[in-house]
């Protein structure tokens, strides 16, 4: 089968979301079981896909990203219909809110991540769409203006720092993203004499789409349909930063230093790369950003994780367990 059409077991990730939402009840943790449960388990096995041949036609490639799009707006369309005919009890809404999260958090974002890398004013209205839906105002902005150019170094809050544990990682970096990617928006606007509280801030323009994610769920599903909006958007951005810890842990950079391939951990797992959209080939994708996904290619040289990005969360909970099997993989710095 051609590269390509592997892509499209990515579109497995909304589905369960759409059968959780559907069916309600304790099925809303069926993405939870499926891919922490059933994948980690077969990726602990799976050899390395390391495979670099790829296919020259772009138009898969770029549809499969719009299938993405279409298929998480039209679940948060879905979900809302259920809060409009009484489909759950509290308890349902708050587990089906799991369920749009794990699909907001590994097809929104990642989906929207490769868009804001892509040009053209549709590509960047599609990220900007995705990622107000999962209530991120900030990853729009520092993504590439902070993380991409600092990578490694003590000025990126999106990179895990050697011995820091996940929680505290949590802790630093979302607040810290938030204070840069307003300080940023407002150099930015202020350079072209307008207010930082113009419309044409990036963060505010997030935070206005999901203020109206929020306000459609309350007005329909009432406390527990807003409850439900601003839980998923947890969940979603949780996944987010548990994905950053996991790719950058403890490769420090010097600020004047280039980028390398053993800035990134990357791992070549098979579903870890086609359900992600080769979101784990991530050494290649630092050394050049402007690549599609489906160019990818696996680096010798970069470090690679254990097991795939399903199981690393079981290391990345447990901070002892982490270091104990991480700190030891950490490369050493070529002279």
């Amino acid at each position: 089968m051609r590269r390509n059409f592997h892509y499209i077991q990515s579109l497995w990730v909304p589905a369960m979301a759409y059968v959780a939402v559907g069916l309600g009840g304790w099925w809303g943790l069926l993405p939870w079981v499926v891919v922490f449960g059933v994948v980690a388990l077969i990726e602990a096995f799976l050899p390395e896909n390391t495979d670099n041949s790829h296919d020259e036609d772009k138009a898969l490639p770029a549809g499969i990203l719009w299938m993405h799009w279409v298929a998480h707006l039209g679940l948060l369309g879905y979900w809302l219909w259920q809060f409009y005919r009484g489909a759950y009890q509290p308890w349902e809404a708050i587990l089906s809110s799991l369920a749009v999260g794990f699909s907001a958090g590994a097809s929104g974002i990642v989906v929207a991540h490769e868009m804001l890398h892509r040009k053209g004013r549709l590509w960047q209205a599609g990220a900007k769409s995705l990622l107000a839906a999962a209530g991120n105002p900030y990853f729009y902005v520092t993504h590439v203006r902070m993380h991409h150019r600092y990578v490694g170094t003590e000025l990126d809050y999106s990179s895990a720092r050697r011995g820091e544990s996940f929680y505290a990682f949590l802790a630093r970096t979302v607040p810290g993203q938030l204070r840069w990617a307003w300080r940023a928006e407002k150099e930015r606007l202020t350079k072209q004499s307008r207010s930082p509280l113009s419309f044409r801030n990036y963060v505010l323009q997030h935070a206005a789409g999901t203020l109206l994610g929020v306000s459609l769920f309350a007005g329909i599903g009432g406390l527990w349909g807003a409850s439900a909006f601003l839980l998923q958007a947890l969940v979603a951005n949780f996944l987010l930063e548990y994905v950053n810890y996991i790719e950058h842990y403890g490769l420090a950079r010097r600020i004047e230093e280039p980028i390398r391939p053993w800035h990134s951990w990357e791992s070549n797992k098979y579903f870890s790369r086609f359900f992600l959209v080769d979101l784990s080939r991530h050494a290649d994708h630092h050394l050049h950003g402007a690549k599609s996904y489906h160019t990818l290619n696996a680096l010798e040289r970069a470090p690679r994780l254990p097991t795939g990005y399903a199981g690393m969360i079981y290391l990345a909970l447990i901070p002892p367990l982490w270091r104990r099997v991480m700190d030891k993989r950490l490369p050493a710095v070529p002279a």
